[in-house]
């Protein structure tokens, strides 16, 4: 596994070996970073309960997610429903979507400590939108994987913001740092699809029409 300290090296090798993952440092400047988080670490964050290969625990990190209303967003067999939007919550999914051109309806962000992982995993739920990039700002350390190609762990910047487009191929993790101590808020934007349009989507793929053969002419 490489870690590398220089942002150049990652993006040259994001580059060779897929244009599926796009760094952006300093999408936010440290004073903007440092005044997110003083309202942001406001929110009623909790631990949820989720499933992983048939056990259910409470992970240690803590979560809280914001979007429209109606929506569902299900991982890791826990159901979550988002709260309203607020304003601070408005203003950074506004600035995202006019960076990059995706319009998102879901942020699940994370507040961790050093103790705090997320194991190897894509995001590729059923109810997710998979044209759409998955944009996540001010994590920590990720470690991308990719079958047949050797990790990469990269330690992301505060403000910096990492585009993931579909999730066939790479995996991404947020390993432990024990010697972290202070806590940090990882925001990760999604585009979910509605039950309306899951069901939309199912029954136009259950009764979609075969192409029409060519007859033989005698």
């Amino acid at each position: 596994m490489f870690h590398y300290k220089s942002i150049a090296q990652v993006d040259k090798l994001f580059a060779l070996s897929s244009p599926n993952i796009i760094y952006m440092p300093n999408f936010y400047s440290q004073e903007e970073s440092n005044e997110m988080f003083t309202k942001l670490s406001k929110c009623p964050f909790k631990q949820p309960i989720i499933k992983v290969w048939g056990k259910s625990y409470r992970p240690l990190r803590k979560s809280c997610s914001y979007g429209d209303m109606r929506l569902e967003y299900e991982y890791s067999g826990h159901c979550e429903l988002p709260l309203p939007w607020n304003r601070t919550m408005l203003k950074i999914k506004s600035d995202v979507e006019k960076k990059i051109g995706f319009e998102y309806n879901f942020v699940l962000n994370f507040y961790e400590s050093g103790h705090a992982k997320i194991g190897a995993h894509k995001d590729d739920e059923a109810s997710l939108d998979q044209s759409v990039d998955i944009a996540t700002l001010n994590c920590r350390d990720v470690i991308f994987s990719k079958k047949g190609c050797k990790s990469v762990r990269q330690a992301l910047e505060a403000g910096s913001l990492v585009l993931m487009h579909e999730q066939r191929e790479w995996t991404h993790a947020i390993p432990p740092q024990p010697c972290v101590k202070e806590p940090r808020i990882s925001l990760t934007f999604r585009r979910v699809c509605s039950s309306l349009q899951q069901s939309l989507d199912e029954m136009e793929h259950d009764y979609s029409i075969p192409p029409c053969k060519r007859l033989r002419r005698e």
